[in-house]
């Protein structure tokens, strides 16, 4: 097979995905100092095999936590409806996101809780900050107020942080959902 054979490419495509997931996994469950070999073994694939895609812990590392933030952007567009065409379309599918229509992001919820699993080392903190500023792009031009996303999208963090906790019943979790998409909805403007 040569280099350019487009089935080689999706099997290392393939096989950096299920190593990229099986250390998501194996992290959120059991912390950082999950080993190499055992995320090898989760991923199906050698230790070598796992060290040619990521010649290092710390290059692991980073690259879930860009697999991490890719996925978040992946299920919040997945949640918006196009049928919404009005200012807030955005937050309100970040809104549905968060609070219960996203099974990854129910399960895994990222930024917050992977500065707790892998520290705030410099290159962890780069990659926050750029991802960060992609966030705060894409809620600016949604068209609501920054005062009113800053409302919204902090509280359905919130509601996915507590999401499954004692602190949050399903019920209230409803509640909370509702309340934000109801305030993600453009102010109508007097006649």
């Amino acid at each position: 097979m040569s280099r350019t054979d487009p089935i080689a490419t999706r099997d290392k495509e393939r096989t950096r995905r299920a190593i990229l997931e099986a250390a998501e996994r194996l992290f959120s469950e059991r912390g950082a100092g999950v080993s190499l070999a055992e995320i090898a073994e989760g991923a199906g694939v050698a230790k070598g095999g796992l060290m040619h895609h990521f010649p290092s812990r710390d290059a692991l590392i980073y690259g879930v936590m860009e697999h991490c933030a890719v996925r978040m952007w992946e299920e919040v567009r997945a949640h918006i409806d196009l049928g919404e065409v009005r200012a807030g379309q955005f937050t309100r599918g970040y809104v549905r996101a968060l609070t219960g229509d996203s099974d990854y992001l129910s399960s895994v919820y990222s930024p917050t809780g992977l500065i707790a699993v892998f520290g705030n080392a410099a290159e962890v903190q780069d990659n926050f900050e750029r991802d960060a500023a992609l966030w705060n792009a894409a809620f600016a031009a949604d068209g609501l107020s920054t005062e009113r996303v800053l409302v919204i999208r902090y509280a359905a963090e919130g509601l996915a942080l507590a999401a499954g906790s004692p602190y949050v019943t399903p019920a209230a979790l409803t509640l909370g959902r509702a309340a934000l998409l109801a305030l993600a909805e453009p102010l109508e403007t007097p006649a």
